[in-house]
């Protein structure tokens, strides 16, 4: 794709691909805007295991747009075949590689979430970031989605040292939990239970956030993704900007500037006057290479 194919040279065969990652939260994507790939559920868990594939938390697929106003449509395939809706720092680096190949400082993306707009930000440290320009958090229990009303439920929702969760759609669907001390949660044995609640009928990402001290106007948070369909992730885009909205309309901070703190680095989120948000962060480019065509 753009620079980095054009980099490749002789005879390999198979399908191209770019390994890619935003703070360790890593992609395999791959560019079909002009031959249609379509690949199996098996396919994509081969590409996406550590030891057998190349090793990714998703399958990335670049296609021609189909809605007016988009540059690109990115498809989002999960390990286990199943498609996601978005995921924002797969959008971010996606959009970093459209840009590098475009010559361009900005691009509109198109996903089963929505339209996600993303430019390109100053860099950090040498390291390249962009930014993505978001629509406001839903918190309609019936978009999120959940079975009932929140307040009327939330106990079954509650698991452990996991209570009173707010619920809001990024593109995709969180629950966020606070807790007084981040390191003692066992996130994995914990969030499973809740993530396959009848309750939950799409299940959800589950965020578990300690509040820090801030520093300055900026808010700063712990926080720890268990996604769907059930894996821990370095760093999820999408979850830093839920942990940020459910802090403030909670009622836990009034700041508006975050500094998400996970495993794989720090984001920085901006909640606007007008609720949309701003998401930015750092993006790589691992590698590159060959796939065999198993689809």
């Amino acid at each position: 794709m753009g620079p980095y194919s054009a980099a490749v040279q002789g005879d390999a065969a198979g399908i191209f691909f770019i390994k890619t990652h935003g703070l360790g939260n890593d992609f395999v994507l791959i560019d079909g805007r002009k031959q249609v790939f379509r690949p199996q559920a098996a396919y994509i868990a081969q590409i996406c295991d550590r030891h057998l594939g190349v090793g990714g938390d998703q399958l990335l697929v670049l296609e021609a747009p189909q809605t007016a106003g988009a540059d690109v449509r990115m498809r989002i395939y999960n390990v286990d075949g199943a498609e996601a809706q978005t995921c924002f720092n797969a959008t971010r680096c996606a959009a970093f590689l459209w840009m590098q190949e475009a010559g361009k400082t900005s691009v509109t993306l198109e996903t089963l979430g929505g339209l996600i707009e993303a430019r390109m930000a100053d860099a950090e440290n040498g390291v390249p970031r962009v930014s993505l320009y978001l629509a406001p958090a839903i918190t309609d229990w019936q978009a999120i989605p959940l079975a009932g009303p929140l307040k009327n439920h939330a106990g079954s929702l509650n698991h452990g040292p996991l209570s009173e969760p707010f619920a809001v759609n990024m593109g995709n669907p969180h629950l966020v939990y606070f807790v007084p001390d981040y390191d003692a949660v066992d996130v994995p044995r914990e969030a499973a239970v809740v993530q396959n609640s009848s309750y939950l009928p799409e299940q959800a990402n589950i965020g578990v956030a300690e509040l820090l001290p801030s520093e300055g106007d900026e808010a700063q948070l712990k926080l720890v993704v268990y996604e769907r369909p059930g894996i821990l992730t370095e760093a999820c885009g999408s979850g830093a900007c839920a942990a940020a909205v459910a802090a403030v309309r909670s009622g836990r901070t009034n700041q508006k500037n975050f500094r998400v703190f996970m495993p794989g680095g720090a984001l920085q989120v901006k909640l606007c006057a007008d609720d949309r948000i701003i998401l930015t962060g750092d993006v790589a480019v691992a590698f590159y290479g060959f796939l065999p065509d198993g689809r």
